[in-house]
């Protein structure tokens, strides 16, 4: 289980990084985020974590934001357990380092995501 979460985050971050220019991709840090909900498959608490996670792009060092829904997949080596999964791309460390604290994150994190959600995995790539 645990080789599928890091094979799927490995591959996200590479399809991600073949969008970013080569400058940014050698500096920039995917924060990849990963949440199973208390009632998995909820389409409503699906849809409220990916609406609130919008406003996260206006966090200053933020390059792009990805979010969506598992697809279901019957191959072995998917791992498709998680009901959503976030792609940010932030400028370097120093912009990931601002970023977990800035007021906006803290609240879409406590407020809106803690309370749908049983567990939260997060990869940090360069």
């Amino acid at each position: 289980m645990r080789l599928r979460c890091l094979l799927t985050v490995f591959i996200a971050a590479l399809l991600v990084m073949q969008t970013q220019p080569a400058a940014a991709a050698t500096e920039s840090i995917e924060h990849i985020v990963f949440v199973w909900l208390k009632q998995p498959g909820n389409s409503f608490a699906q849809d409220t974590i990916i609406k609130a996670s919008q406003a996260l792009k206006a966090i200053p060092g933020v390059i792009a934001l990805r979010t969506g829904k598992a697809v279901p997949s019957q191959r072995r080596i998917v791992d498709s357990s998680f009901d959503v999964a976030l792609i940010i791309t932030l400028i370097d460390q120093a912009a990931l380092d601002a970023y977990l604290v800035h007021p906006l994150h803290r609240r879409v994190v406590d407020e809106i995501m803690l309370p749908l959600v049983n567990r939260i995995r997060v990869y940090d790539l360069r």
